[in-house]
Order: C-alpha cells, then structure tokens, then sequence
C-alpha cells in the first residue's frame, strides 16, 4: 500500500512538471516540425527522452535513499510529516519555495543530434531539481526518500517520477502539441488543478505513512562473524570455524575462547568440552556448542539439550538438564529463555524451576531469543516474511509484538501466475509476498539485546558460493 501511493504520488508530482518552460521546450524539440524534422526522429527521440527522465530519477530519489540508509533513516513518522506538510502547500496553492530557476541548456538541440539531446534534456527533468519545480511534491518526495532510507522503494519513486515528466511530453510531440498545449500555456487552472492532485496524493502517502508500522535501521556491524551476545557496551560475537571477538569501549580484541558470550558482567566462552566463566572456572559439558552467562547463572547446549549451573562465590553449584529439543540458550539475569525446536519459545525461572511457554504461532518458526530488562527480542519467520520481533517478557502472542526489522522469506514462492497460459484471477495477486533473489537464501537466525541496539544474526547463501555470515545492528526508529 505503501510503494503504491508513493508511485502515484510521484507520477503525479512528475506529470505537474511537464507544465514549465522546460516542458513547452521539450514538446517543440522533439516535434517533427520542430528540431526533429522528421517523424522518425521525432519516435528516437522520445525514446531516448524517456529512458533519460526514467535514469534521471532513479539516481535522485534511489540516491537520496541510500543516503538515509547511510545515515541510519528509517522514519516513517518524519516521512509523514514531510508529505502532510507539502499536501497543505499544494493545496493552497502555495508559492513553490525553494525554487531553482534554472532551464536545460537550449545550446544542445542545435548543436547535438536530437535523440541525443533529448535523452540528455531527460535525464536532466529526470533528476527533478535541475530545473523549475512546479510542485512541493517533489521535495516532499525527496525528504520521504531520505527519511525512510529504502533504496528499492526510492528507485520506484524515481521510476514513477521520470515516467510522468516524460509521459505529456512524449504525447504532445508527434502532434506539435497544438491546441493542447497552447491551453496549458494560457491556462492557470490546468496547473492549479494538478496541484490538487498532487496534493490528494501527498495527503494519501502521510496516511500510509502514519499506518506504517515502525520501521529500523539495520546495518552490517560485523561481517563474518554469528550469534551475538550483549552486555552494557560489550559484544560478544562467535567466528564459525574460529576464535571470537570482543567488542566495547576498550576497543575490539579476540575472545579467550570459542563461541563466547557475556552477561551480568561476566564473560564465559568454550574450551573444548568444557565451559569456562572467567574468573570462576571451567565446568565440563561435553559436545557444548552454545553458550549464555548471567551474573548469577552459566547455561550451555550440548546436541539439543540445555544445561544450567549456578555461579557462586567458591565456583559452581550443581549442574542440571533442564530442556531438550532447544536453540541456543540466553539468559536475562535467573531467565532462562530459548526456541523449543524453533516452534515456540520458552522461558524458565531458574530459582523456581517454573517454566512458561511465552511465544508461540502455528506455520512460523520462532528462533534465537534473547532478553533484557522485561524485554523478549526473537525472530518470527514464516512464508511471507522473517521479522526481528520484541515484545514484553510474558505470555502473548506475536501478533501482538512490535516488528523491528524485516526481510524476505527463506522460501521462494512461485510467480503466481501459469507460465504461458494465463495469470491468476484480477486481484488474486495482489497479496503475493515478496520473493529473495533467484540462487539466494537468507536466513535470520540468533539474538541479542542491548539497551540501545538489538543485534541479529544473518545468514545468506548464494548458489555454488559458501555461506556468508554477518550480525546486523537494529536501532528501533520509535
């Protein structure tokens, strides 16, 4: 819903642009009796004008996208009231500022060739703040794509936009515009009407914008490397096949061990099959693959069972299984909480022994818990979608919690029509879910909360290429 009043959005503000001086220019250089001269020139030459316009906005508005990315954008809320406000100008029908007076060079329809011109006096209305700009649309537009930081929904905006400033343009210029376009010279009401339109649509993309849920800003914070720990500033990160790292204030240096983890202050890590808490000791578990520490608790899997031990001031207390079946173990204090075979998550008190189912959701694989301060962090990946979900530390259910990053299904569906013969009945695919890359995998796997980031492991594979492994850094935008 989103992408599409954004597209409307900026074919309108696109098509609103085509009433300047450079839009008139345009019509009479590509017009056979114009500097075309032909019909067949006249044809090239809108071609090359429109696969101009199309380039010129995918840089300026994809380009602004991956600029908010870098910035770490991702707010919906600001993109709203980016595009309320530039409704409530275009609907009054406000001076456009800040303007650029500014037109395409004249100098290059005479001394080019004219489907080399007009391809590059496209991609110049493309970039949309090369010339005049007609609506507040455009900035609106620009401010979005920013705010937002999505570089796919950015390119569509820009397609859109380059679309509708080519789109009058290359209906006019067979013709020479004629009358049509002497009314769009003569006539105010034609632009201050398409302003309306702009101004509908602006007020349609706030709205969405508002509906949106909250979205994140997700970076790669550590290539290479899987199943993040956090504790204050410090993050622990596991190399597979290698020693880990530890990352905080003191700068970044190797783990001790294998697999580590920190909790409570502590830091504990595996050496061969024994577990070791700095400063306490090492405990045996033979075939440990994971492990979570606390201030007053170490927890480890070994194959698919969880065992626990408490810390005490002369080592530690007596080891017992306290699950099976389970993904790796994370501990919030005496909490133990993990997957149960990723189809639902489970939390014990571990001074009471008192064990809570907390997630659970029939066709979705729930995986890689973590928690802090009353907060359950965790992955929800079903065939519509894999979401880094957190919610409170009880009992509910994930429809209720707050999604903080999103990705494409591990699966691909298929294309949602019959492969040569016909597509599936009008409307039947409006709600298709989005497909990964044909030959790609990607995987969201474990957690780790912190107070001011949640981290999240990535997996993704590639056909006849290794897998790659990266932890992402997702800070909540609300």
């Amino acid at each position: 819903m989103l992408t599409a009043v954004i597209v409307v959005a900026a074919v309108a503000a696109g098509v609103t642009g085509a009433w300047s001086p450079c839009g008139f220019s345009m019509v009479e250089t590509l017009a056979p009796a114009g500097y075309a001269g032909r019909v067949r020139t006249t044809v090239v030459a809108c071609v090359t004008f429109t696969l101009g316009a199309l380039a010129g906005g995918v840089v300026t508005f994809g380009g602004l996208s991956l600029l908010g990315r870098a910035l770490g954008a991702g707010a919906p809320a600001v993109a709203a009231l980016v595009a309320l406000a530039a409704a409530a100008g275009e609907a009054r029908g406000a001076r456009i500022v800040p303007q650029v007076r500014r037109q395409v060079p004249e100098s290059w329809r005479r001394v080019m060739p004219v489907p080399l011109a007009a391809g590059l006096y496209g991609v110049l209305l493309g970039l949309g703040f090369t010339t005049f700009i007609l609506s507040f649309a455009v900035w609106a537009l620009a401010g979005i794509s920013v705010a937002l930081g999505d570089p796919a929904l950015g390119a569509a905006a820009g397609l859109a936009f380059g679309a509708g400033r080519a789109l009058p343009v290359i209906a006019l210029a067979p013709s020479g515009g004629g009358a049509f376009a002497a009314a769009m010279a003569e006539r105010p009401r034609i632009l201050r009407s398409l302003r309306a339109v702009d101004a509908a649509a602006l007020a349609a993309c706030a709205i969405a914008l508002f509906a949106s849920p909250a979205q994140a800003a997700a970076t790669i914070a550590a290539p290479g490397f899987a199943d993040p720990s956090a504790d204050g500033a410090t993050l622990a990160l596991h190399r597979p096949g290698g020693i880990g790292e530890l990352r905080g204030p003191a700068g970044i240096q190797p783990a001790p061990g294998a697999r580590p983890a920190v909790g409570g202050g502590r830091v504990a890590w595996v050496a061969g099959d024994a577990v070791v808490v700095a400063n306490v000791g090492a405990i045996p578990a033979a075939g440990v693959n994971a492990v979570a520490v606390s201030a007053t608790y170490v927890a480890w899997r070994a194959a698919t069972a969880l065992w626990v031990a408490p810390i005490l001031p002369t080592g530690f207390g007596a080891v017992a299984r306290v699950a099976i079946d389970a993904g790796r173990p994370a501990l919030d204090g005496g909490l133990l909480v993990f997957d149960v075979a990723a189809r639902r998550i489970d939390g014990i008190d571990l001074a009471t022994g008192a064990r809570t189912t907390l997630r659970r959701q029939a066709r979705a694989q729930l995986r890689g818990p973590s928690a802090l301060n009353g907060q359950l962090v965790y992955v929800c990946a079903t065939y519509r979608r894999q979401q880094v979900l957190t919610g409170p530390l009880a009992r509910r259910s994930p429809a209720r919690d707050r999604a903080l990053y999103g990705t494409v299904p591990t699966g691909r569906r298929d294309a949602g029509e019959e492969g040569g013969k016909h597509k599936n009945a009008p409307g039947h695919r409006r709600d298709l879910w989005p497909r990964p890359r044909a030959g790609e995998a990607i995987t969201l796997t474990t957690t780790a909360t912190a107070a001011d980031a949640v981290y999240v492991t990535r997996l993704r594979q590639r056909a006849g290429a290794p897998t790659e492994t990266a932890v992402l850094r997702i800070t909540s935008r609300r």
